[in-house]
């Protein structure tokens, strides 16, 4: 009888240390999840579009002289 306490004592210490590792990669993908979201934010840069400035015709030109 005492083998059989043994037995189901390994099977659940591994079903611990299963579910122990399920919550570790849990929490690190939830820490990886928001470093990688801080480091998009700190990544954007909104920059304003240039407005071009237009060139003026050659006719244009030819008539002002």
């Amino acid at each position: 009888m005492n083998w059989l306490i043994n037995i189901l004592e390994e099977i659940k210490w591994k079903a611990q240390d299963f579910v122990w590792a399920i919550q570790d990669k849990i929490t690190l993908a939830k820490e990886l999840k928001s470093i990688d979201k801080e480091w998009n934010m700190e990544e954007i840069e909104i920059k304003p579009k240039k407005k071009k400035a237009k060139k003026k015709s050659v006719k244009k030109a030819k008539k002002s002289v």
